[in-house]
């Protein structure tokens, strides 16, 4: 019996850890308001609706994990909310939507501070009081701001959501995973930052040394190239991603051609992934240019697969893989790519 018992309990933990929290919203708003609503912060999914009551509304949201959400009135998005714990409260008008405030959990409070420094910040903007000398100031105290904020806040949802906005940018695939690794192991589960962490493991699979990941993708002619083709034919591939519309990406296009010039009868060649949504603009850009490398897109943007795999967040981005496969050179600008090319094929 005893055994059994043991057993009985291990099961009802393990149902608990599985069943979702509610997180509760609750609040007052004045003005004509009709209907307010919990969504993602996309705007696309609702996760929760009630009617106002004179204003006054009880929503609920059940989950197994926190969630980035937003506030919605009837429709229309009005703030951030951090679903990390119970009851969150809002209270203001619907007139003056600056006026709405969040209590009720350390990540909505957090944000409300963050978000009353900003309004100040910015305020001179607003009014039209601010010179075009005094503008880069402000977006300096701006950045101070949010790095502010953030190193007082790491410990909650406010401070998480800083991160995968913007400092995971400023860190390596190891201090990544580092930081992800130091949150609640719920928060660890948000699909936000299971995608982060996936992000920062093939960073890890894209250092200098590590095997290429293989692209297949169609040609200008729509027949799929395969970048295993292209490197088991030369000594060195440049994988470049790009985009016609990307004007970084069109002033590395003279470096981009001069290392063609020089290289590509010795071995040297150029696997283009674009991440242009337009065929139109890409074909001719390529035309234009005169990039007679291999050049590959779906046509999707930053939908391709590919974006994943080598864990591009902005571009131009490159990568130059050896004839053995490896990956021996990352973001090669400028003048840094003939240089790197001269020194490996003497």
């Amino acid at each position: 019996m005893k055994k059994l018992m043991m057993i009985v309990a291990a099961a009802l933990v393990m149902v608990g850890c599985n069943n979702p929290k509610t997180y509760v919203v609750e609040g007052h708003i004045d003005g004509e308001v009709k209907e307010v609503a919990v969504m993602n912060m996309a705007g696309d999914e609702v996760y929760a609706t009630a009617t106002a009551e004179n204003g006054s509304f009880v929503l609920q949201v059940e989950s197994k994990v926190p969630m980035f959400a937003t506030l919605a009135v009837d429709g229309a998005s009005v703030l951030p909310l951090f679903l990390d714990g119970s009851p969150i409260k809002v209270e203001g008008n619907v007139q003056s939507p600056d006026s709405i405030s969040v209590t009720g959990t350390a990540s909505n409070e957090a944000f409300m501070t963050f978000a009353r420094k900003q309004n100040e910040l910015f305020q001179p903007i607003i009014d039209g009081s601010v010179s075009d000398e005094e503008m880069p100031m402000l977006f300096v105290k701006m950045e101070e701001l949010v790095n502010e904020s953030y190193e007082e806040n790491k410990d909650n949802l406010w401070g998480a959501y800083i991160f995968m906005q913007s400092k995971y940018r400023e860190l390596s695939a190891e201090e990544i995973l580092e930081t992800v690794a130091g949150y609640p192991k719920d928060v660890q589960k948000m699909d936000e930052i299971v995608t982060l962490k996936e992000y920062a493991e093939n960073m890890l699979k894209t250092e200098i040394g590590k095997p290429y990941t293989n692209i297949v993708l169609p040609n200008v002619n729509g027949e799929e190239v395969s970048l295993q083709s292209v490197v088991e034919a030369n000594k060195y591939v440049l994988i470049d991603f790009w985009a016609s519309w990307c004007r970084p990406c069109m002033g590395e296009m003279p470096y981009l051609l001069d290392a063609y010039a020089q290289f590509h009868d010795k071995g040297f060649e150029i696997y283009g992934v674009s991440l242009d949504e337009n065929a139109e603009a890409w074909k001719g850009t390529i035309e234009k240019q005169g990039m007679k490398w291999v050049n590959v897109s779906e046509v999707t943007g930053w939908q391709t697969q590919a974006v994943q795999d080598y864990s591009v967040n902005s571009i131009p981005a490159n990568f130059l893989i050896d004839g053995e496969g490896k990956i021996v050179a990352k973001n090669l600008r400028g003048e840094a790519l003939v240089e790197t090319l001269t020194e490996l094929f003497q």
